[in-house]
């Protein structure tokens, strides 16, 4: 659970789960809505002001009921980002605190939605940040006493390198990935088109009060994705690890600064309106969408496509030995506290986001992945200035190597991920440096500070 301190008078609320609705698979069906295209616009300079809309926090969602027993007080409160004259240092111990009884479904759920019955868990967060807050980006990469016993696999096109899946037309592998930014605030849930994602990151966001996600799409075209938010600094460390072109909306001055510097190829809401929507269903900005088709377009008439051979990760379908994992806690933040829970009938894990069902607004179906690897690296907060509060970016160390925990097929693998050069995708290796296959289909991976212990069992 991340934590936000250095506040005088700390209020602990109770929070009020919410309900939503279990479902099955990751397929999609297009839910029509009203489109305003939006005009394009000029792109900014690296210079200009944040086009990104500062995150909204005055609806603080209810907490996942499985971490009852490790919500921190100090984290109950109102998640408005801290301003500038305070210091949030994580540092804190959680405490118990009681969950209230949850309430019936409220009308912004589906009317399916079920009651989980959660027992208490055992996650905990720790001391997230290792530096002091306003800390550089940069880092010098640190490594586990273990690298890889052989090189990654390399693919030819009639291997999906994301799934592990066979595909019949090589040309839709064989070109660059599409990197999509969605914002995670729980009025920007369901998401749509995120199902489709053939992999999804998940990381902590400025003040250690909310998740973010990107969705890296290769294969997969949904007509629609989002909502659509804007970037933070632990893209830079995807965009070439994927060889991927980011859709997003905007940026504050130091990621754009660093984008810019990058050299890297953007589609934004700021410059690219016009293949941009807003629905009518939510209020802004939590209504931004596009399409991958659309997306795709762009980085054809911009010349940016280029055959792009993405090696990192193996696939089989036999699962190594490992221990029970049908029900896996993250102690993520209260407003995106997650749980994964093994569905054998189906060979996936289906997401729950604060006690709910996790859907897909394009299909209705709660949402599920073959997959789910946890991938501990160290935090800090760090000096790229998000908002007028003072509420900074989240520095990640996402080169060198450390803890991962592979999930699949009932079961957790022990082992490390690691990654030399911005140029390669993280490698699953055991301790003695052999790769441990994920299992053929999507996968979520969740990035956590290293100071987080889960509950898995």
């Amino acid at each position: 659970m991340a934590h936000r301190s250095g506040v005088t008078g700390l209020v602990s609320l109770a929070v009020i789960v919410t309900l939503a609705v279990s479902g099955g698979g990751c397929s999609r069906t297009a839910t029509p809505e009203e489109r305003t295209p939006l005009s394009p616009t000029v792109a900014p300079s690296p210079t200009a002001l944040p086009t990104a809309t500062p995150e909204e926090p005055t609806a603080l969602p209810p907490t996942h009921t499985a971490t009852a027993t490790v919500v921190p007080s100090a984290t109950l409160e109102e998640p408005t980002p801290l301003p500038p004259t305070v210091t949030a240092t994580a540092t804190m111990v959680p405490s118990a605190t009681p969950e209230p009884t949850p309430p019936p479904p409220t009308e912004t759920l589906l009317p399916t939605a079920t009651v989980v019955v959660e027992p208490t868990s055992s996650a905990s967060s720790g001391q997230v940040a290792v530096r002091p807050k306003g800390s550089p980006l940069t880092y010098e990469p640190e490594f586990a006493g273990v690298s890889p016993a052989s090189a990654p696999p390399s693919y030819d096109g009639s291997i999906n390198p994301l799934t592990g899946l066979p595909v019949s037309d090589p040309g839709t592998v064989l070109r660059r990935a599409l990197l999509v930014r969605f914002g995670n605030d729980r009025a920007a849930r369901p998401h749509s088109g995120i199902s489709q994602a053939e992999v999804v990151f998940e990381e902590i966001m400025d003040a250690w009060w909310i998740t973010r996600l990107t969705g890296v799409y290769l294969q997969a075209e949904p007509d629609k994705v989002g909502p659509i938010r804007s970037a933070r600094p632990f893209l830079l460390e995807l965009l070439p690890a994927f060889d991927g072109v980011l859709v997003y909306s905007g940026a504050s001055i130091g990621v754009s600064e660093l984008l810019a510097q990058g050299n890297y190829n953007l589609i934004d809401e700021t410059r690219d309106g016009d293949i941009f929507f807003r629905g009518t269903d939510r209020p802004s900005p939590h209504n931004l969408y596009t399409s991958v088709p659309a997306a795709r377009q762009r980085v054809q008439d911009r010349g940016w496509e280029h055959a792009s051979a993405i090696r990192g990760w193996t696939f089989s379908a036999e699962a190594p030995a490992g221990a029970d994992a049908t029900r896996v806690d993250i102690p993520y933040p209260p407003t995106s506290v997650v749980r994964w829970t093994w569905d054998a009938g189906a060979g996936v894990y289906r997401r729950w986001v604060q006690g709910a069902a996790y859907t897909d607004l394009s299909t209705g179906q709660q949402v599920g992945c073959e997959n789910v690897v946890v991938l501990y690296a160290k935090h800090w907060e760090s000096d790229i200035v998000e908002d007028s509060r003072g509420a900074t970016a989240i520095g990640i160390a996402l080169r060198g190597g450390e803890r991962a925990q592979i999930i699949r097929d009932g079961r957790v693998i022990e082992g490390y991920w690691w990654r030399s050069e911005s140029t390669m995708l993280f490698q699953f290796i055991d301790a003695n440096g052999n790769h441990i296959p994920l299992k053929p289909g999507h996968t979520w991976v969740e990035v956590v500070p290293s100071s987080y212990r889960l509950d898995i069992r």
